[in-house]
């Protein structure tokens, strides 16, 4: 497989965090092998599910590596020669917002890229602030947009499915449900705890 370079990571939106990880890489025990042995084969037919707008859902708890899997496979994807973008859900509202007051060709490009890109990737869904009315609408047309035009997305999330329904339309989920596979994330975290005694001699 032919590397990815430092140009092609920042245009898809991967930072330092993610930037060596892959699944030769990852180190997983427990529970988290098995989905990952599921988003493994996922990849395999990537080509195919990107062309035909069929997505992943990863939900659960925090540090249970939903993140970096839904790194791995848009690497994989890039790998091919195919263009996606990762994006936090946090940052993805943030430059909505911000971008249209500093430069408004800024935004249109930035806005364009999330309706067209082959690959989207979704971190952490349920992170944004939905009390503003204008962030549910945002997200909903996206959403809705992309599964009209068969562009694939990628999800991961911190909520549960009943969590999804209670705060997105019914609408909008049912479409989700209809054009990706969910994946159940239970295990505990497997970030390492830093340890002050780690310090000592």
């Amino acid at each position: 497989m032919v590397g990815i370079n430092e140009k092609q990571l920042i245009n898809a939106g991967i930072r330092e965090r993610y930037a060596d990880v892959s699944f030769n890489t990852l180190k997983i025990d427990g529970d988290i092998r098995e989905n990952a042995k599921l988003i493994y084969t996922y990849t395999k037919k990537i080509d195919e599910y990107v062309n035909n707008g069929v997505g992943l859902i990863l939900a659960g708890g925090y540090g249970t590596l939903k993140t970096t899997l839904a790194v791995c496979v848009l690497k994989e994807y890039i790998n091919r020669g195919g263009y996606g973008l990762f994006i936090p859900m946090s940052s993805l509202m943030d430059n909505l917002y911000s971008m249209k007051a500093r430069n408004v060709e800024e935004w249109v490009t930035f806005e364009n890229r999330l309706r067209n890109t082959n690959l989207l990737v979704i971190d952490d869904l349920g992170g944004e602030d939905t009390s503003a009315p204008w962030v549910l609408q945002k997200v909903h047309s996206i959403i809705t947009e992309r599964y009209n035009r068969k562009k694939t997305i990628i999800i991961t999330t911190n909520f549960n499915k009943q969590e999804l329904e209670n705060t997105y339309s019914g609408r909008l989920i049912d479409r989700l449900k209809s054009t990706n596979y969910y994946i159940a994330f239970n295990s505990p975290s497997q970030r390492k705890v830093m340890n002050i005694n780690d310090l000592k001699e």
